[in-house]
C-alpha cells in the first residue's frame, strides 16, 4: 500500500498528473507548495502516504478548455470596483462549478485515481496553489481541502471546487494588496491517501529540552492528538538512542480516556473512553522504526528535524507508519507546550496538517 509501490502501476509519463518521485522544490510551479514539500519528504526516503498531483497544466488546460481566461483576465479591469469585482468571482465560482474537465485530463485523473483508491478506499483532495513567495505561501492554506472522497463523482467535484477556491473573494483580494496579477497563479491538485489514524504524534531527532544530538525523542498518543491538545489526555512518551537504536526511556500514559478519529467520509469524531485508553499508543517497535526514519531525514536535510507522523490502524507494521510534516527542530522547544515556530501546539499541528496539507 506504500507510495513506492502504486505509483508504477501507471507506467509512462502523463502530461497532467506527477507521482511523488516527480515532486520537489525545483517544479513547485508545476504542482504547488503541498506537493513540492510531499515530493521532499519522498526524496529524503520517508513514508508519505500514497499520492498523485493534478499539476498547474491541467488547471491552465480546464480553464482553456472551458473558455475561462478572458473571464479571469477581466479581474485586472475591476481591481478597484469591489462591487463589480465581487459580483465577477461569483461568475467565475459558477462557470468552473459547471464546467466539463478536456477528455484526456480527465481520464488521466480517473486512472491515476483507480491505482489509489482501490489500495485505500477514501482519499483527500488538497489544493496547492503555486505560489512563490513566503507571504503568498503562507496564504495558500486558506484555498479548499476535502476529506472522505471515495468515487469519481466526488473526486471531480472536489477538483472543481479546489480550482473555484483560487478565485474567492479572500484570495482575490490578497492577490490584489499584493498586486499579483491573477493570470500568473495556479492552481496544482493533491489526491492523497486518507490516514486512519490509529496513533499520532512527534518526533525530535535531538532532544527538544537540551538539545543533546544522540537521542530521539518521540510523542504519541490515541487517534489523531487532539485529545492532547485540549488536555483531555496525557500522552506516552519514548527516548530512543541513536548508538543502538533501541528505547532507553519510555513512560506509558494511564490517562488517555478520549481519543479523535477521522471516518471513511472525512468526519472527526470524539470517542470517549475507548478500549486502549490506558494501554500503549505506540510499541517499542515502532518508536525505533520512527527513530530510524527520522535519523534519515535528518541526514537528507542537513539539520535535526521536528516529524509529524501517523500510524495507520489498516496496515501492519513496518508498513503502519506515515510521515506527514517536516521542519527544522528548534532547540529550547517543549513537548506538549507552544512551540515557537508556531502558535499551535505540537499535536494541534498534526490535525491541521491532517486536514489542510503538508509542509517541509
Amino acid at each position: 500500500m506504500g507510495t513506492r509501490v502504486w505509483s508504477k502501476f501507471l507506467g509512462s509519463r502523463n502530461s497532467f498528473i506527477k507521482f511523488p518521485e516527480e515532486c520537489s522544490a525545483r517544479n513547485v510551479h508545476e504542482v504547488g507548495g503541498k506537493a513540492s514539500s510531499l515530493g521532499e519528504l519522498y526524496k529524503a526516503n520517508a513514508p508519505v502516504p500514497p499520492f498523485f498531483v493534478v499539476t498547474s497544466d491541467g488547471f491552465k488546460e480546464f480553464i482553456n478548455f472551458n473558455n475561462l481566461h478572458p473571464l479571469i483576465t477581466r479581474l485586472e479591469t475591476v481591481r478597484h470596483d469591489e462591487a463589480k469585482m465581487l459580483q465577477l468571482l461569483q461568475d467565475i465560482r459558477l462557470r468552473i462549478m459547471s464546467a466539463d474537465f478536456p477528455p484526456i485530463l480527465g481520464k488521466e485523473i480517473q486512472v491515476a485515481f483507480q491505482k489509489i483508491i482501490n489500495s485505500w478506499q477514501t482519499v483527500a483532495v488538497r489544493s496547492s496553489a503555486t505560489l512563490e513567495d513566503a507571504s503568498e505561501a503562507s496564504f495558500a492554506g486558506q484555498y479548499e481541502s476535502f476529506l472522505g472522497i471515495r468515487n469519481t463523482v466526488q473526486l471531480f467535484d472536489a477538483v472543481r471546487k479546489c480550482y473555484a477556491s483560487l478565485f474567492n473573494d479572500r484570495a482575490v483580494i490578497y492577490r490584489n494588496r499584493m498586486n499579483r496579477n491573477h493570470t500568473d497563479v495556479h492552481m496544482a491538485i493533491v489526491v492523497q491517501s486518507l490516514v486512519r489514524a490509529r496513533s499520532a504524534g512527534v518526533m525530535f531527532t535531538v532532544n527538544p529540552l537540551n538539545g543533546d544530538p544522540s537521542v530521539t525523542v518521540i510523542e504519541s498518543s490515541w487517534g489523531l492528538g487532539e485529545a492532547v491538545v485540549k488536555g483531555e489526555v496525557i500522552p506516552d512518551s519514548y527516548v530512543i538512542s541513536k548508538v543502538t537504536g533501541e528505547v532507553v526511556k519510555s513512560h506509558s500514559s494511564r490517562n488517555k480516556p478520549v481519543k479523535y478519529e477521522v471516518l471513511h467520509d472525512g468526519t472527526v469524531v470524539k470517542v470517549e473512553n475507548p478500549p486502549e485508553a490506558t494501554e500503549v499508543s505506540l510499541s517499542n517497535k515502532e518508536a525505533e522504526l520512527l527513530a530510524e526514519i527520522g535519523n534519515e531525514m535528518e541526514r537528507y536535510f542537513g539539520a535535526p528535524q521536528d516529524i509529524e507522523w501517523v500510524v495507520d490502524k489498516r496496515c501492519k507494521h513496518p508498513d503502519n507508519i506515515f510521515v506527514v510534516q517536516s521542519r527544522p527542530v528548534t532547540v529550547n522547544s517543549t513537548i506538549s507546550k507552544r512551540s515557537t515556530q508556531s502558535s499551535l501546539t505540537l499535536m494541534d499541528r498534526i490535525l491541521q496538517t491532517l486536514l489542510t496539507g503538508t509542509r517541509v
